[in-house]
């Protein structure tokens, strides 16, 4: 009796492997080059609809508005 899911998993094995000449070097600096460009469009995609909307918000402020870090030079006068 045949496994009709391993035989499936087979196939798409060969059709991958097909696709890049059943050369693994090719598939892996495909793969490593998928990878960094998944990780960089995630970084850059909102998670949160509404994190996107207060992302585009930000700029209606004005400059100074910002808040400014002070380094304390650790120093007690």
């Amino acid at each position: 009796m045949k496994d009709h899911i391993v035989q499936e998993v087979r196939d798409a094995r060969a059709a991958v492997a097909a696709d890049f000449d059943f050369d693994l070097h090719k598939f892996f600096a495909w793969a490593k080059t998928h990878a960094a460009a998944e990780r960089k469009a995630k970084h850059w995609l909102p998670t949160d609809p509404n994190k996107a909307l207060e992302a585009t918000s930000g700029a209606t402020k004005a400059p100074g508005a910002r808040k400014s870090r002070v380094r304390h030079s650790g120093f007690s006068a």
